[in-house]
């Protein structure tokens, strides 16, 4: 039986031919004294795929938003993978899964150190089809790919 009355390897087959990526942030250290008011490492935004895989280092930082709109901090676990639902698998569950409005925060304290992830971006396939699973048309049905330039286009402007 499916959460989704599709068939249970369905969510695999939809991104075998795909533009997912494998991202290395890296954060210099910076010295306290040059930090601005309210400044922060990496501003609020959601993933645009359908799953983000996190390995991060033990600096911490990271923040994601709650149902209720707060932000939270987001520990890091030694030896854990942080998995975050994005955009796209928001659209095919019709919200039972939410993407996680995140943002990597400056440490409170001291002089701030380097802080590191390894970030795996899982995307459909660029001819995917995202259309709601259980049938409602909470999302219109979007391509993938075109979902993806135009939040890139939304984040880095048109180029």
């Amino acid at each position: 039986m499916s959460l989704f009355s599709v068939p249970q390897n369905w969510f695999v087959t939809q991104g075998e031919g795909n533009c997912t990526s494998l991202r290395a942030l890296y954060y210099p250290p910076v010295k306290r004294e040059t930090v601005k008011e309210d400044q922060i490492r990496c501003g609020e935004h959601s993933d645009y795929g359908s799953i983000t895989l996190l390995f991060q280092s033990h600096e911490g930082g990271l923040q994601v938003m709650n149902r209720k709109g707060e932000f939270i901090s987001a520990p890091s676990i030694p030896g854990t993978v942080l998995v975050n639902i994005a955009d796209l698998m928001q659209r095919w569950t019709s919200d039972v899964f939410v993407s996680a409005v995140h943002r990597v925060l400056l440490p409170p304290e001291g002089d701030l150190r380097t802080r590191q992830s390894l970030t795996f971006f899982v995307q459909p396939d660029n001819d995917a089809k995202i259309s709601c699973c259980d049938g409602s048309n909470k999302y219109p049905p979007v391509r993938s790919w075109d979902y993806l330039q135009s939040r890139f286009n939304d984040t880095y402007g048109r180029t």
